[in-house]
């Protein structure tokens, strides 16, 4: 499986040190700290969004981020879909809730990781009935990397940068 990550340049070359991330000292939106989370993006598109979360500025971006691709082995995911979604979900806030959520799917021995919609996206389209629609937003893939293991995952590439010198003109 072929996953794409915004990461600061700094990073690229140590990314399997996750021990030392953010999101594993601190949690982020999908896991608690100490439960080991790589967020990663199913497309190169939703990656960029997601970094304009944290720095709305694309030549800020440009400047200190790329684009890694991983290629993964295939991967047991649990998508969280609507019954499961914590009504506060799309909070900016990453509340408790939400963490407790994808815990239990990350620390579970059956998945890999989880698959989760996007708050950079509308949520009404997120949360669409018509299915559809609503996988469209399933973008981004938290990956477990104790379960798959360092060791299975290879760093492709990466590119810069990030967003095309044409947003600029």
């Amino acid at each position: 499986m072929i996953l794409f990550k915004a990461i600061h340049s700094n990073y690229v070359s140590t990314w399997d040190k996750y021990k030392e991330t953010t999101s594993f000292k601190n949690g982020a939106r999908w896991n608690s700290p100490g439960v080991p989370a790589m967020y990663t993006s199913t497309n190169p598109q939703n990656a960029m969004l997601e970094i304009a979360n944290y720095i709305n500025s694309p030549a800020m971006v440009n400047k200190l981020y790329r684009i890694a691709v991983f290629e993964f082995p295939s991967l047991r995911l649990h998508k969280i879909d609507l019954p499961e979604l914590p009504s506060n979900w799309y909070d900016i806030s990453k509340p408790a809730k939400v963490k407790l959520v994808g815990d239990s799917y990350l620390k579970n021995a059956k998945y890999d990781g989880i698959q989760v919609p996007s708050i950079t996206i509308n949520r009404d389209i997120a949360t669409h009935p018509i299915n559809a629609i609503r996988e469209a937003v399933y973008a981004n893939v938290v990956v477990n990397l104790d379960t798959i293991g360092v060791g299975n995952i290879k760093l492709i590439d990466s590119y810069s940068p990030v967003y095309s010198s044409n947003m600029f003109k």
